[in-house]
Parts: structure tokens; sequence; C-alpha cells
């Protein structure tokens, strides 16, 4: 049974004063970031953790510079780093030198398994290089069929609506979500969820309830400071623990049925990437994966998979709607492909559809699906800087002390928006930047692209590949088939329906709704 309102207000009160005393006698760092300057706590509990993150960046880099210590409640502060060189030196040690954060890694554990993202050091380093040969191209290659066959069974969909009207309403990211599901449940591990074919199952309706109910950002960042939430029987967190009871049950049925089948075909070689993660468990392998690791990736790949790309799918519709020039540009180079689909080799390189690449980049950049991340450095560090900064004294440093525990934050939206890095524009969507140099010093940041929306370093995105095809083509099938406007036009307003991850919706309707006018493609 579920908590009551006043036992639940009642256990997070006394959670939250347990924990504040707690961090008040810990906390020894504050001395030792004195010298960085910084916006004041405006709140005892949380400091500036409920500040807009785009207002307040803009604000902040331009008060303080790109290096600054913001409050995070109870006396307590984290540094935000968006100094290219200083970003650079955090990934290129992440996992090692820099750490996730134990609250974190408690909230992946609890509702996702042991996988790579709960984990660090050399245990992140074993389960990624078992893991890795399952991503390669040449491992990705065939799962283009499988893109191409969700997308056009949504096109079937569709076309049915279109019998008796030459333009419908439809709630696209609804479809979208469906879409990426089944794509990879798939290509990833040989199971299909048929939501295409509005078949319910455990994991389809747990995710339906992550995005139903609006609430889970506040039970995520309660968890994330105070981890014993996450133990309690909580709506929310009764959800996720469903989802992840239903990862894990589909998983291991798969590795089981995966594993009999793999005894039964006389050694041939499965090449999916549910067979690469048994070839990850083999006895006969340096990098060994247990069986709750491997679980733990498929739980982690799905729900990754499913929700990060559907972000963007969304994102990169909304954004095509409010430039229908951009959209007409993108169907004509896309027409090209007359009876036939882009092939994987097109799509990666972008070669044969440079500007489907350089929407899709565009798409990544204004709207990462992750917008910051949060590591905790494992010992001292002096972090070198691009940009000299003016410290609390005035005097300027061209280096920053990091003392070890000190939670460090690498604002990934800000950065893929700053003018600094992107120019006058940045803030506008130009698939066009894509197709020309970028006379800012974006390309001083080593991520992928010069963005940091995969991450970098050790913990760059394994499945970055995997999801780029998805979407490429996903994407090229619906412009190639479809118009999309907004319901009141390019002006229309957007929200943001903040879950696990932020998504776009419509900024007048309660729940995660994103209606768009559709119209076929004809002639």
């Amino acid at each position: 049974m579920l908590f009551s309102n006043s036992i639940l207000l009642d256990s997070l009160v006394i959670i939250t004063v347990s924990l504040a005393v707690a961090k008040l006698v810990l906390n020894r760092r504050s001395s030792l970031l004195a010298t960085l300057g910084g916006p004041r706590s405006n709140n005892l509990f949380f400091g500036r953790l409920l500040d807009d993150p785009l207002t307040a960046m803009d604000q902040w880099v331009s008060e303080y510079g790109h290096v600054f210590k913001v409050p995070t409640g109870l006396g307590a502060s984290r540094i935000v780093i968006s100094d290219p060189k200083a970003v650079a030196h955090i990934y290129a040690n992440d996992s090692f030198g820099y750490l996730r954060l134990a609250s974190g890694k408690t909230f992946t554990r609890t509702f996702f398994g042991h996988s790579m993202i709960s984990a660090d050091g050399e245990d992140h380093r074993r389960q990624r290089r078992a893991t890795a040969p399952a991503f390669t191209n040449a491992a990705l290659r065939n799962t283009m069929n499988v893109f191409y066959d969700s997308a056009y069974k949504l096109k079937g969909a569709w076309d049915v609506l279109f019998e008796s009207d030459d333009e419908v309403t439809i709630d696209v990211q609804q479809w979208i979500n469906k879409v990426t599901l089944d794509s990879m449940g798939i290509a990833g591990f040989g199971h299909d969820f048929r939501s295409l074919d509005g078949h319910k199952s455990p994991v389809s309706e747990a995710l339906d309830g992550l995005l139903e109910d609006n609430s889970f950002r506040v039970v995520l960042i309660l968890g994330l400071l105070f981890p014993p939430v996450l133990k309690l029987p909580l709506r929310q967190t009764e959800i996720m623990r469903r989802m992840h009871k239903a990862f894990s049950d589909i998983a291991t049925v798969l590795l089981e049925k995966s594993q009999q089948e793999k005894e039964l075909s006389n050694g041939e070689k499965d090449r999916s990437i549910l067979g690469l993660l048994l070839k990850g468990r083999s006895q006969n392998t340096n990098f060994k994966l247990l069986q709750e690791e491997a679980v733990g990736q498929m739980g982690l790949f799905l729900f990754a998979g499913y929700d990060t790309t559907a972000i963007s799918l969304s994102w990169a519709l909304v954004e095509l709607a409010r430039h229908p020039e951009k959209q007409d540009k993108l169907r004509r180079e896309l027409l090209q492909f007359s009876g036939s689909d882009p092939t994987w080799d097109q799509i990666v390189t972008g070669t044969a559809c440079p500007y489907l690449d350089a929407v899709v980049h565009e798409s990544l950049r204004l709207h990462p699906p992750i917008q910051a991340l949060q590591r905790m450095a494992d010992k001292d560090d002096v972090v070198p800087l691009g940009s000299p900064i003016k410290t609390s004294s005035g005097e300027m440093a061209d280096s920053i002390f990091i003392p070890k525990g000190t939670t460090v934050t690498t604002p990934f939206v800000y950065i893929n928006r700053s003018e600094a890095f992107w120019g006058p524009n940045a803030k506008q969507f130009v698939p066009e930047r894509w197709l020309e140099e970028n006379p800012y010093p974006s390309k001083d940041f080593s991520g992928y692209k010069h963005l940091y929306t995969f991450s970098d370093g050790p913990r760059i995105c394994l499945g970055r590949m995997f999801a780029l095809a998805e979407f490429k083509a996903v994407l090229a099938v619906l412009i190639r088939n479809f118009t999309f406007e907004l319901p009141s036009g390019p002006d229309t307003e957007i929200g943001i329906h903040k879950g696990i991850l932020s998504r776009p919706k419509l900024a007048d309707e309660a729940g995660c709704v994103l209606r768009m006018r559709v119209r076929q493609v004809t002639g």
C-alpha cells in the first residue's frame, strides 16, 4: 500500500532534516571553493537547483565567466564548468578521476539494474569492452532494415487515417514512442513489442506511466539529493520499479532463449546486440559480463534507446514545423530516393543526404535529451582553463583547483547553445551551419561533432551510431511522405514535459501531448 500524504510528508521531513544535519557537518569543501564567484543561495534546501538552467546560465556566465560555483542547498556547492579546455579535461578523465555521483548510481541501480551507467573505473571499463562489439558499424549495419520497417509500418497506420480527410491531427509523439520501442526491441534483441499494432506489454505500460505523470521530476530531484526517498513506496517509484521488473523479466527470458538458440545453431555467429552480449558473457573472453550485468545492459539499452531517440525525433518535427521552408528543403533532398531508401553508409556518413545530416545534428545541438551531467572528483585535481577567470579576490587564474569530493556540472544544453561557441544565431534552428565552416570556437570542444550530446571520453555513448541511424531513417520516411504543421502555425507555444528526461509538448496541454496537423505528400 502506498503512503498517505501525511505519512509521506512526515517521512520526507525526517529524511530531509537528518540529511541536512549530516551535510552541514560533513561539508568541508566550501572554504576551498571560496575563490570562485557565483550566485547566492535563495533556498535553504535546494540552493539554486530550481532555477531555469538556460535563463540562469546566460546570466551567470555573463557575470562570473565559464567557471563558477552554485549553491545546491544545505550549505553545499557544486562547480559549473563550460570552459572548452576544462570540459575536455573533465571528460578525458571520466570514470576514473571523475566519477558518477553516488546518488545517481543508486537511482540507476534501483530502477535499471547494474550496468555500465552505474559503474566506474575498472568495473566500467570491463563492462564497456565486453559490450562494445555489439555497437560497431559492422554489427549495426543490418539494423537499417528494422528501422525502415518500423517507419513504414507507422506510415501504413497513418495512411489509413487519410481515407476520408486530406488533413488529420495526430499526437505524433505517442506514435514515435511506439516506433522507437518496437525498433529497439527487434534490432537489439529480436523481440517485437508490437506497440505499433496497439499491443500492450508490461514494458510499454510502464513507459506510458512515466509520460502520463508529470511529477517524476520532483521525485527524481529529491531522490538524487536524498537517496532514501527512492526507497519510499510512492506512486512514482512504484511505476519505476514495475518498469525495472518488466525490463529484467524480458531481458532474462531473451537471454535464456538466445542462449538455447545459440547452443542449437552449430556455431553460427549471432551478430545481434543480444548475441554479442552473450558473447560478452563467454568464459573465453577477457572482459566477462556477469548475468546481472548482461540483464542490466539490456534494460539500459531498451530505456535509453527508446527514450532519447523518441525525444530527438519529436524535437526535430517541432523545429521543422516551426520552419516550413526548411522542412520543404529537406523533403526535396529526400525525394531523390524514389522507390528506395538511403543505405547504412549513406545515412551514417551523410554523403547522399547532407541536409538530413544537418537537420539531425542541429536538432541534437539545440535539444540534447540529457541536458547536463554531474561528476564527483575522486581526487584533488588542477583543471586548466582556455580563458582566464577572475576570482572573488579580483585576481586572474588560468586554472582552478578542484578538491576531492567536489561535484562538477557540465551544462551541455548551455554549451550547445552558447553564442560564444556557435555564433550570434546559436539559439536558432539553422541546419545550414553544418554545411559550412563554423568560424566560432565550437571546435575547441572534443565531443562528437563538437557536441556533448553523447558525452565524451571513456563514457561516450556506445549506442550513438545506432541512435543516429534510427533518427535519420525514421525522419527520412516521415518527411518524404508527410508534411507537419503545429496546431496554431509556426508560432505555436511549445512547453516542456519534465519527466525523467524532458520532452516537448504543447504548452496549453496538461499532459505530454504533441499534436500536429499532418498531410500526405502527393505527386
